[in-house]
C-alpha cells in the first residue's frame, strides 16, 4: 500500500468520528501528494564518529556547519511545487506567482538562508515576492523535511546519540524547534518531534522548553480526551509557552508526523484561546 493510500485511509477513519475534519484533511492529503512526488538525493557529510560526538557534546546540531554540504537541489523542486499547495489560503496566487518568476538559486538561497539562521535574507525573499513570513517559514518547512529527514537517517545510523545527555529544546540534527510531542512507551516518556526533518529526541517532563522552568506549582496539563484518541496541552505559567502532544506506542515517519500536527490544531486553538503561545517560528538559530 502506497503512503498516500495509507494517509487516506487513517484521515476517512478519523473524519468518520469528526467530520470536522474533512476540510483539513484535504489540505493534509495534497500536502503529501506534492511531497512524494520527487524522491530526496543527498550528498552524504561523512562526519567520523569523533566529529558527531564532539558537536553534540557542545550542544551543536549534527547539520550545524554543514550547510554548505547539504544537498538542496530536491528541496527546490519541492518548494516549487508547494507553491501551489491549497494550504497557502489566501497567499497561494502570490507563492504561485513566486514559483514561475524565481529563479532556482534564488530559492536555493532562501533555503540554505533558513538553515543557517539568516532570517535577513528570508526577510528579503518575501518582501521581493509579496510573501507572509509566516506562511513562507511553513512552506520551507515542508520542502526541506524530504531532505533533512534523509539526514536525520544518516545522524541516526551514527550511533552516537545519547538521548539522556541532550535534554534541550532543539533538534540535534537540524536545530530547528520541536513541532510536537509524542509520549511513547510504558513509562511515557516525552518525546519531541522535529517537523523539519523528523527528528526525535526525549525532553524532561517536568520542565518548559521555551523559559527551562522546573516549578512544577508552574506547569500543569491540560489533557483532551476524543473519539479519535487522547491528547495532552503542557502549558507553563512562568512564559505561557506550550508544548501539545499525542499519545504514541511508535515514532511517527514523516508524513504521519506532519499528519499528527494537522490532526492536532484544535489543540493549537485551545492553547491560544487560553493565552499560551506555542513559541517561535523563525528560522532556527
Amino acid at each position: 500500500m502506497s503512503k498516500v493510500r495509507s494517509v487516506k485511509n487513517v484521515w476517512s477513519r478519523m473524519i468518520d468520528k469528526n467530520k470536522e475534519l474533512k476540510n483539513v484533511s484535504k489540505i493534509h492529503i495534497d500536502l503529501i501528494e506534492r511531497l512524494e512526488k520527487a524522491e530526496p538525493s543527498v550528498a552524504e557529510l561523512n562526519l567520523s564518529k569523533e566529529e558527531v560526538e564532539g558537536k553534540l557534546k557542545e550542544g551543536i546540531p549534527y547539520l550545524e556547519g554543514e550547510e554548505d554540504n547539504i544537498e538542496l537541489s530536491s528541496a527546490v523542486i519541492q518548494f516549487r511545487e508547494l507553491s501551489s499547495w491549497t494550504g497557502l489560503g489566501d497567499s497561494r496566487s502570490n507563492f504561485k506567482k513566486m514559483g514561475k518568476k524565481a529563479e532556482d538559486m534564488e530559492i536555493h538561497h532562501l533555503l540554505k538562508a533558513w538553515l543557517t539562521g539568516e532570517s535577513m535574507a528570508i526577510d528579503q525573499f518575501a518582501d521581493k515576492f509579496h510573501l507572509p513570513l509566516d506562511v513562507l517559514f511553513v512552506l520551507v518547512r515542508y520542502s526541506l523535511l524530504p531532505t533533512l529527514h534523509e539526514y536525520a537517517k544518516e545522524f541516526d545510523q551514527t550511533k552516537v546519540f545519547n538521548e539522556e545527555a541532550w535534554m534541550k529544546d532543539y533538534c540535534p540534527v537540524c536545530g530547528d524547534q520541536h513541532g510536537l510531542a509524542e509520549y511513547r512507551g510504558s513509562e511515557r516518556f516525552r518525546h519531541f518531534r522535529c517537523l523539519s526533518c523528523a527528528g526525535d529526541w526525549v525532553f524532561w517532563r517536568i520542565a518548559c522548553p521555551h523559559c527551562d522552568n522546573r516549578d512544577h506549582n508552574k506547569l500543569s496539563t491540560i489533557f483532551i480526551k476524543e473519539e479519535k484518541g487522547s491528547f495532552q496541552i503542557d502549558v507553563c505559567d512562568e512564559c505561557n509557552g506550550y508544548v501539545k502532544g499525542i499519545n504514541k506506542l511508535d515514532p511517527s515517519s514523516p508524513i504521519f508526523l506532519l499528519l499528527d500536527d494537522f490532526a492536532t490544531f484544535h489543540l493549537d486553538m485551545l492553547a491560544k484561546e487560553k493565552g499560551y503561545v506555542r513559541g517561535c517560528l523563525s528560522p532556527p538559530e
